[in-house]
């Protein structure tokens, strides 16, 4: 398991609304890092509707998910990011550094995750991971799956059980 994992927002909305929270919750706990612009992007999705998005920020707010600031020179690297990336994964890469993992689904951030030699994860890296230490059943990932997919993720897999 990652030291850390720097969450960006499309992975923490997967999540919930799939109603797997809890499960990054248990897994992760304070590893799982926030920074303020991908909370920032779910208070613009709780604003536009999605009010499930809620409970990502009472898991920030209560201390179950840690929190993370950009210091100055990671805010250097945030803005020489935010040409190629959106703010949330563009923090989530400036923030990361050694020893953390970057969550997200995006593929020009997992390319710069990539050039930077930062590790990156994504949903389906994630559901897989609790699958093979046994966090999760494969049918109990197949089902999280289905309910992500259902709630609009584009997955590039039907099914977790089949990449075990």
């Amino acid at each position: 398991m990652p030291e850390q994992l720097v969450c960006d927002t499309v992975v923490l909305s997967n999540f919930t609304l799939a109603g797997a929270l809890d499960l990054l919750a248990s897994r992760y706990g304070t590893h799982l890092i926030c920074t303020h612009e991908v909370m920032d992007e779910l208070a613009e999705g709780i604003s536009a509707g999605c009010t499930a998005l809620q409970a990502v920020l009472k898991y920030v707010a209560d201390g179950t998910f840690g929190a993370m600031t950009m210091d100055q020179d990671q805010r250097r690297i945030f803005v020489q990011l935010l040409s190629r990336l959106g703010a949330g994964e563009a923090s989530c890469i400036a923030v990361a550094g050694t020893g953390a993992t970057v969550a997200t689904d995006d593929r020009a951030a997992r390319i710069c995750c990539a050039e930077r030699q930062i590790a990156c994860t994504g949903t389906i890296g994630i559901l897989k991971a609790a699958c093979l230490d046994e966090t999760l059943s494969g049918g109990t990932g197949d089902k999280i799956l289905d309910a992500m997919i259902a709630s609009g993720f584009y997955s590039p897999v039907n099914r977790i059980t089949d990449i075990l």
